[in-house]
């Protein structure tokens, strides 16, 4: 069989294939390259471009017949995958070598032999499997031949060493209570992290090692359920975290105020309302009530009026509101609720005192565990009234001191008087 020449009549010069631009191959065996006119079935062109991704080693690619082409025809392989493979002319000889990661460009300088002259150029490293896997450190793992970020996982029952090799793991706690110590911060590179999470039954302490501190604290505790991540900051060589909800610290603030040296009848505690607040009397020189202004906020107060004088009170109000004031007379001490708004009060005491709701006939004030109908309550001011079985059987009113009054509403049985039934 004669070996077609590819000859313009025109010009005697070689007609140039029909160009391919880019073809991606991979492949398990060689392979052998054919100019783009002559392909048929399933045979490889020889694009300019290709991408390799050879699958084992001791590979090789064969050019095409050189006497096909036309000199200055190019092809550039780029090896994508995992292992080197070879290049060879169409009859298999004058090799070279297309390292893994590593891109090499030929071209035909002379078309007169069926194996032809082919120059090569090593072109820089591109990306490929290869690199991307020894590019791959800490926090990052390979995909489809790229980067891409991963998380270490170490289960724990007892304290694990912490140190700059622990960069993106993360600690998940499994015992009871336990300790975490975080590496001296000077050893750490830039950027370091770890994630936790308590999955134990206990506090977890997260400790820094001094001078660093977490949080601009000396210690962190993350309860069961907790987690978050922790960065060092290289600037202030300390550690922040990051997701981690820290627990809801409650500060009760107190202050005690001489009724005697306030002016007035009012004061204004808009801008610092203390949670708890004693009220005393010093000099015993006021003889008017005080109206006290509280922030219209959500907040729980404890009032005390310890002035100990009985002709005048202390009234509360938040600031804008028009409910009635609270009136805490002298010996009470009250817990408040607040809602901006309006001022609950949820119970009250005295020293030696005990003061209950008023109640009802119905619902007595003071009742029994076996019986919460039967008891005592107060029908109105300076009226108490005794019910049984949600019955007001007696009521002694005294709301009129001229004419104090006694009424039974049951027949009266007196015992030691003879015939004593009314």
């Amino acid at each position: 069989m004669t070996t077609p020449v590819y000859t313009s009549p025109f010009t005697g010069t070689v007609v140039t294939p029909t160009d391919v631009s880019y073809y991606p191959l991979s492949f398990s065996t060689n392979q052998n390259l054919y100019w783009p006119a002559t392909v048929n079935g399933q045979q490889v062109p020889a694009a300019r471009i290709i991408d390799c991704t050879p699958t084992a080693s001791g590979l090789s690619i064969a050019l095409p017949a050189g006497n096909q082409g036309t000199v200055g025809a190019d092809i550039l392989f780029r090896n994508l995958g995992g292992y080197s493979f070879l290049v060879t002319d169409s009859t298999g000889g004058n090799s070279f070598t297309v390292p893994i990661g590593i891109s090499k460009y030929v071209y035909l300088t002379d078309n007169t032999t069926t194996a032809g002259t082919w120059n090569n150029v090593t072109f820089a490293a591109g990306t490929s499997v290869a690199d991307a896997a020894s590019l791959a450190g800490a926090g990052l793992t390979t995909v489809s031949g790229q980067l891409a970020t991963t998380q270490n996982v170490v289960d724990v029952t007892s304290a694990p060493t912490i140190n700059n090799a622990s960069r993106a793991a993360t600690f998940v706690w499994g015992g009871g209570a336990g300790t975490f110590t975080l590496p001296v911060g000077t050893s750490l590179s830039t950027g370091w992290f770890i994630g936790f999470r308590n999955n134990g039954t206990g506090a977890l302490i997260i400790n820094p090692q001094s001078p660093s501190l977490l949080n601009s604290l000396t210690t962190i505790t993350a309860n069961p359920g907790d987690s978050g991540f922790i960065f060092y900051d290289v600037s202030s060589n300390g550690f922040y975290t990051v997701g981690f909800t820290a627990p809801s610290n409650i500060t009760f603030t107190a202050a005690t105020y001489d009724v005697d040296s306030i002016p007035g009848t009012t004061y204004n505690l808009t801008a610092f309302a203390p949670i708890i607040q004693t009220y005393i009397a010093q000099s015993n020189t006021r003889t008017a009530t005080l109206a006290v202004t509280l922030p219209a906020i959500t907040q729980l107060y404890v009032l005390s009026n310890n002035t100990g004088h009985t002709n005048y009170n202390i009234t509360f109000q938040n600031q804008g509101s028009s409910s009635p004031a609270l009136i805490l007379s002298a010996g009470n001490i009250v817990t408040v609720l607040s809602d901006g708004t309006n001022l609950y009060q949820l119970t009250q005491a005295s020293s030696g005192l005990y003061y209950a709701a008023n109640g009802s006939q119905t619902v007595p004030s003071f009742s029994f565990n076996n019986d919460t109908t039967t008891g005592m309550y107060l029908v109105g001011t300076s009226i108490l009234g005794l019910t049984a079985n949600s019955n007001q059987i007696m009521k002694l009113d005294n709301s009129n001191l001229s004419q104090p009054l006694v009424t039974v509403n049951a027949r009266l049985t007196a015992t030691s008087i003879s015939g004593g039934t009314f």
